[in-house]
């Protein structure tokens, strides 16, 4: 069966407002909701399908289990002139996110950088989708997260001894798209392993090992996902785990893991790192995007190499995609899907569409 048999195509609005729903059905805000469910299509409308609409299920039983809180109140710990620390209150990733990367910007307003940094949260979907905020007040903004444990080798290493850390920086252009960098520090990121496994497709060697630490194909094998680029995406996930772990006064993902010792939750869950660069405060905003559109079309017209039909920059293809998909619907695999018309089933809440 190709992937087009496996898939359903949904309305984005209506997939919003479902998600919205399921969310305000188990104590989040409305208007917390409708954020979180836009976030979370706007990856699915990208094709990062991985940290979108297909995490929902998770999230509202992590409410319902009493992991997340739905009405996060955030505790500022530290607050200085151009960051802050904070306490997620074990909120919704993307609530927290956003809160902490609207804090960042303001602060860049003033004093041309702007970090927030926070604690005692939970997985916030995908890296840009907060970076890309920044971009919006002509910013640049980056992300990154740790997560609960680890699930990559260390270059070198067979076991898992540091988390998948992804990072993000979206830059402002003019007349073009945003410049978007999302990035696993893995080889891939584990849901697109199992986004593979989900259509029961092979995965490229080199991305993972099984438990007897050989390379596999086949996704329900894998037990630690390699770095990528080798050393490279080894050291950037130790960095991204520094800026999330110990600079919030949390532990590394191997720590958390391996010897967490009686640190309390609020040091050994998900903790997040932001940081918006306030353009004008360093250049004409008009001359830099100016120069971003420049480049953003001299790199286009690069000669493809053999197998390739054209050269694309970050986020280019997603940013096409969003449009297309905008227009003409989402395709999802039916099985996600089915499991978001399990849940609404279970809190009573109308399907917009006709069930899979």
């Amino acid at each position: 069966m190709n992937r087009h048999e496996q898939e359903v195509i949904v309305n984005a609005e209506a997939l919003q407002t479902l998600c919205s729903q399921l969310y305000q059905e188990v104590g989040v805000a409305e208007s917390d909701a409708d954020t979180v469910a836009e976030m979370q299509v706007l990856m699915d409308l990208r094709g990062v399908h991985s940290h979108a609409t297909r995490a929902v299920p998770r999230y509202v039983r992590g409410i319902i289990n009493g992991d997340i809180n739905p009405t996060p109140a955030l505790q500022t710990l530290e607050d200085n002139a151009a960051s802050v620390l904070l306490d997620g209150d074990r909120g919704l990733g993307h609530l927290v996110g956003v809160r902490a990367m609207n804090i960042a910007v303001e602060k860049a307003k003033s004093t041309s950088i702007g970090v927030a940094i926070v604690r005692n949260s939970n997985h916030f979907g995908a890296a840009s989708s907060h970076a890309m905020r920044a971009t919006e007040h002509d910013m640049i903004g980056f992300a990154t997260t740790n997560g609960l444990g680890v699930n990559v080798a260390v270059f070198g290493a067979r076991s898992t001894s540091i988390g998948n850390n992804a990072f993000s920086f979206a830059i402002p252009a003019g007349e073009e798209p945003p410049i978007v960098l999302d990035m696993a520090c893995g080889a891939a990121a584990a849901g697109r392993i199992g986004t593979a496994g989900l259509y029961k497709e092979k995965i490229p060697l080199g991305w993972a090992l099984d438990s007897d630490g050989n390379e596999t194909d086949d996704p329900s094998k894998v037990a630690a996902i390699l770095p990528a680029a080798g050393p490279k995406g080894s050291a950037l996930a130790i960095v991204m785990d520094v800026l999330c772990g110990p600079l919030s006064g949390g532990l590394m993902g191997i720590n958390k893991h391996y010897q967490p010792g009686d640190a309390p939750r609020e040091k050994r869950v998900s903790a997040h790192f932001f940081l918006a660069i306030n353009i004008a405060s360093f250049t004409a905003i008009a001359e830099f995007k100016a120069e971003i559109d420049q480049q953003i079309r001299m790199t286009r017209q690069a000669t493809p190499r053999s197998g390739f039909t054209r050269v694309t920059l970050p986020g280019e293809i997603e940013s096409e995609l969003t449009q297309e998909r905008l227009a003409n619907g989402i395709p999802l695999h039916r099985e996600p899907v089915r499991e978001l018309e399990q849940l609404a089933n279970e809190l009573r809440v109308e399907i917009p569409w006709d069930r899979v």
